[in-house]
């Protein structure tokens, strides 16, 4: 039987742990951006706007973590992107990385009624990318990032 994960939104004391865990495979495959290095300092800027975090538990342990963040000016001003998805290297392969997106999912489509969601990621992130595409993620952008010198993938979901 699998174990049981408590996936909650917003809960503030995560949060911490929702930065740990995003520095940690961050430096692992590349290197903090301002951005990331921002979001250590100060994880509620996630809650920003509407922005909603969302971490995984499993034996009073928080061990996954993702955030839905609205972008409210620039070229995407509008459109949700899901970012800053971890899952502890311990607790790897256990179905974490599921749950959390079958939460983000519902969420966006359920209570904020959006049609699509967008995420940056890199072609080095190859457990990642298997998770989207078994979700029906789709590439809709190859390449440099203007922004993140780590992205050079971009992809959509339609909810």
């Amino acid at each position: 039987m699998p174990p049981a994960v408590d996936i909650r939104r917003n809960d503030r004391a995560a949060l911490p742990r929702f930065a740990a865990l995003n520095a940690e495979w961050i430096e692992e495959l590349h290197h903090l951006e301002e951005s990331d290095k921002a979001m250590v300092a100060r994880p509620e800027l996630y809650l920003e706007n509407g922005g909603q975090v969302f971490s995984a538990h499993l034996d009073g342990r928080v061990v996954g973590a993702c955030a839905l963040k609205p972008h409210v000016d620039g070229p995407k001003a509008g459109q949700w992107e899901l970012t800053k998805m971890a899952v502890d290297r311990t607790a790897r392969g256990h179905g974490i990385g599921q749950k959390l997106m079958d939460a983000v999912h519902a969420y966006a489509r359920d209570r904020l009624g959006l049609r699509s969601i967008f995420l940056l990621s890199n072609t080095r992130n190859d457990a990642a990318l298997r998770l989207y595409a078994r979700n029906g993620w789709t590439v809709n952008h190859e390449g440099p990032h203007p922004i993140y010198a780590r992205c050079n993938i971009g992809m959509e979901k339609m909810l």
